[in-house]
């Protein structure tokens, strides 16, 4: 293989630091630095260069005489940290909600109310304030902010939670009242009825009262207001035994070169879904941890949180629930000190994949690893440097003591920081995830629109990360023939370009050739995924936007079928004799529809601007497809017709209108 003039080694080796240590004030790396300036580099390059296996690293750092000290003291420190619930702080936020709500401005007053619920005890935790009960008074009061602002199915869901939070019996002739508006808005009279009648029963006989809730029955009530979840697509054809979550038309090629990649099993036009895959982990940003569910990732509107911490919040019950049943009750009072320590997302993500799975089904995870097809992903054992991998282990060894310390271990005691057995093996398994989501993990993102709502001035925000075990299998192009955009937390991936039969189907690591030049991506990509790109956009070093790609000459395709010589325009002739074939073809028809496409474009771009998307996705896949029938790549308006493409697509996906202007918690 050729030297790589392109490989930075510093910034290989920062890139790869922060994926352990993303946060520069953590504490992680200035205590792996201690303890490596304390044994010397030269001696750990020796020593861990002689260990082979995963086991044995996780074992040298706590049994080798030269550092287990260090470690040891350092690991003896791990401790609970994390945000405690607040009974004082969840009234005085309730209390200044109920004020907003009284001044008419109830999408305040909702937002208050949900950092009441949010750091409101569990119910009869702080008898001294609200006798206990700060939860079902926040879940009530922010009932009455979503029916004001006709967020029916919200505030019925808060008012039934209210209930089962044993909220005061004073109340509860209005809850039923208040279940009966929403019933009732919803179109559903039957419910309706019966809320409204046990609303009047426990009404007894307040005459007035009951006056009132009878002129409700009979109102009429303004229509629910209801957000409508981004829907996942469908494969354009059903996908295969061998790779699940794919198009039929995919399958998995092995190549001593390219390692495992995708190919096209038949020809494949723009647009077709080609995957739809949930995500085999997937952890949120702590940034975005009050923006969108940690569970789901869907945008936050009327959160839930956990019962115990105060640190994360979930879109519903059900999602809170299945959190705190798996991996949450592991992570949950250990959050702060694992953000603290200043680790990547990506480490914490090795650390779900443990705690998501809990202990038995880890175990059996590691007993059977030659069949699991998450060990078949690439993490680049052989290129690692000594010191990486002491780094790695180092933070394995960090993430295990969390774990023994939340109880993830039931038959070992908290305070036994040498690991059993059974610790090795899970410590070897969190050590082996810090090296594969290096490379095989996918940013999640929403996209973010302005008040101005075109797809133009929209920003894409990152909100969490995530791995997907088909979607890693594909390789890196500069000029990419799919876009991917998100569904919750999961991924789709449609054609942006058409592919022929037996063609390589790449993704884009992040560097597309429109917008870096040739030597940034390759040192990226030399540095943060330990490749040398020989893409087409590579060898041939197509220029970027602005930088030389609109003065790029036109090159059409031979008419003549299975010809590959091409004219560049303008040709003095539109009728000639090609060299190749040597045929006499005419070029009008091909030049006539070069003019088209562009023209198509600039409809299709018209389109988006007025916001039928559809109908600008439609314009373009098919006027992609003919471009690629008739000319060549470069072209700069085919790539801006691309990445318009991925824009219209990106829009079906998560989107948010709302991350600005958060009220930030005092």
């Amino acid at each position: 293989m050729s030297e790589n003039k392109f490989l930075d080694i510093a910034y290989k080796d920062l890139c790869s630091e922060k994926t352990l240590q993303s946060n520069s004030q953590g504490f992680f790396l200035n205590f792996a630095d201690f303890v490596v300036e304390e044994v010397g580099k030269a001696w750990i390059k020796e020593n861990f260069n002689k260990l082979r296996s995963d086991n044995e690293r996780i074992k040298f750092v706590y049994e080798c005489e030269k550092v287990k000290d260090y470690v040891l003291n350092f690991l003896s420190n791990v401790k609970e940290v994390y945000r405690e619930k607040n009974a004082s702080f969840s009234q005085k936020k309730r209390l200044e909600a109920d004020h907003l709500l009284k001044q008419k401005d109830p999408r305040k007053a909702l937002m208050l109310y949900c950092q009441s619920v949010l750091r409101a005890p569990r119910t009869g935790a702080d008898v001294q304030i609200d006798s206990g009960l700060s939860l079902s008074l926040a879940l009530w009061g922010r009932s009455q902010a979503l029916i004001e602002l006709r967020k029916y199915r919200e505030a019925l869901s808060d008012i039934q939670q209210a209930l089962k939070e044993n909220l005061s019996g004073s109340y509860k002739a209005q809850a039923f009242w208040k279940m009966g508006i929403c019933y009732r808005a919803m179109n559903d009279e039957n419910k309706a009825k019966v809320s409204y009648d046990l609303a009047e029963k426990l009404l007894g006989n307040d005459k007035e009262k009951i006056r009132q809730l009878n002129e409700d029955r009979m109102r009429s009530f303004p229509k629910e207001e209801v957000t409508v979840d981004s829907q996942k697509p469908k494969l354009s054809t059903e996908f295969k035994h061998n790779l699940p979550n794919a198009s039929g038309k995919l399958s998995v090629k092995i190549s001593k070169e390219a390692g495992r990649y995708i190919i096209a099993n038949e020809d494949i036009q723009s647009g077709e879904t080609l995957v739809v895959e949930s995500p085999y982990v997937a952890c949120l940003l702590p940034e975005m941890f009050g923006l969108q569910c940690h569970h789901c990732f869907k945008n936050l509107e009327s959160p839930m949180g956990c019962l115990d911490c105060s640190s994360v919040a979930f879109c519903t019950s059900k999602c809170r629930d299945e959190a705190v049943s798996t991996y949450h009750k592991h992570e949950c009072k250990y959050l702060d000190l694992l953000i603290g320590s200043g680790m990547s997302i990506l480490a914490h993500s090795a650390l779900r994949m443990v705690t998501q799975n809990g202990l038995k089904k880890s175990l059996d995870i590691y007993h059977n690893r030659k069949n699991e097809k998450i060990y078949a992903l690439c993490t680049h054992v052989q290129q690692r440097p000594p010191l990486d991998f002491f780094q790695r282990s180092l933070m394995a060894a960090f993430l295990l003591r969390c774990l023994q310390m939340s109880g993830f271990f039931p038959n070992t005691s908290r305070d036994q920081v040498v690991p059993t057995e059974e610790g090795y093996q899970i410590g070897e398994m969190l050590l082996f995830n810090l090296q594969m989501l290096q490379f095989n993990a996918h940013e999640v993102y929403v996209t973010k629109y302005t008040s101005s709502q075109k797809v133009v001035d929209s920003k894409i925000v990152y909100i969490g990360v995530a791995l997907y075990l088909t979607t890693s299998i594909f390789n890196h192009d500069c000029h990419p023939a799919m876009t991917r955009h998100f569904v919750g937390k999961d991924i789709v991936l449609v054609a942006a370009r058409p592919i022929k039969a037996n063609e390589p189907v790449p993704e884009n690591y992040g560097m597309i050739f429109t917008r870096k030049v040739l030597s940034d991506r390759q040192r990226t990509l030399s540095s943060r995924y330990w490749f040398q790109c020989r893409c087409l956009a590579c060898t041939q070093n197509w220029p970027a936007i602005g930088m030389g790609l609109e003065q790029v000459s036109k090159r059409l395709k031979c008419p003549t079928s299975q010809c590959s010589q091409t004219f560049t325009l303008p040709v003095a002739k539109e009728s000639l004799q090609c060299p190749k074939c040597k045929k006499i073809v005419n070029l009008t028809n091909k030049i006539l529809l070069l003019h088209w496409c562009e023209e198509q474009y600039q409809q299709a771009f018209q389109f988006m601007d007025d916001h039928e998307m559809r109908k600008a996705i439609d314009i373009l896949t098919s006027t992609i497809d003919t471009f690629y029938k008739i000319a060549l790549p470069p072209h700069q308006q085919t790539h801006l017709a691309e990445e318009m493409l991925r824009l219209c697509l990106v829009h079906l996906g998560n989107a948010s209108f709302s991350l600005e202007n958060q009220p930030k918690e005092k």
